[in-house]
């Protein structure tokens, strides 16, 4: 084979395989979530209690371009809430109960809560910036946190602090209905993600 065939031969297999490299890295992927896997927890504050609870993940989806998260969309099953640090049964029950009315998710009328990206951005140090809109009872509001790609089973865990009154949950608000007999609840809840993915761990590039 002349030298200038095994030039063309070298190009080529060099371009092929540079074509290949740059497929593979912007090509956007939607790896599957495990939901069996993945949690929602909440928390919240009264003046004079703090209760925890998880809500059942119902689906997730997240775009991936190389390394980097493109796009993250997560429907929470209303229905499903519960609370932890109640322990005696009848008690916890109503708690659920009154958490499920129109006092506060009305999860009947309501079912699911949703985020949907519409902006990431790495933030350097293992960390990224989301904004999106988050849909509850069927109130759509924008919001923002930072949240951290970990190598620990793929994850993708966030923290997001929420008032509650911006989706028209203003029980035990101070000075709304229900403030008197429960004193007042803090507006802010707090939701925390953590997002798990079949097989894959993200990193920052």
């Amino acid at each position: 084979m002349s030298m200038k065939k095994i030039i063309t031969v070298v190009i080529v297999l060099f371009a092929g395989a540079l074509g290949i490299i740059l497929f593979n890295k912007y090509r956007i992927v939607v790896p599957p979530v495990d939901i069996t896997r993945s949690e929602i927890g909440w928390s919240a504050k009264s003046v004079s209690d703090t209760h925890v609870g998880k809500i059942q993940l119902k689906e997730a989806e997240v775009k991936l371009q190389g390394n980097q998260v493109v796009s993250i969309r997560v429907v929470a099953n209303m229905k499903s809430i519960t609370v932890e640090d109640i322990t005696d049964p009848e008690h916890n029950q109503d708690f659920v109960r009154h958490i499920t009315t129109e006092d506060f998710f009305e999860v009947d009328k309501f079912p699911d809560a949703t985020f949907v990206s519409t902006e990431v951005k790495a933030a350097g140090a293992g960390e990224w910036e989301i904004r999106g809109d988050l849909t509850i009872k069927g109130i759509t509001k924008p919001v923002s946190f930072t949240a951290t790609p970990a190598t620990d089973g793929g994850a993708l865990q966030a923290t997001l602090p929420v008032d509650r009154t911006t989706f028209g949950i203003i029980y035990g608000a101070r000075g709304q209905r229900g403030s008197e007999k429960d004193w007042f609840i803090h507006d802010e809840f707090t939701i925390t993600v953590n997002l798990r993915y079949s097989g894959l761990s993200l990193q920052q590039d």
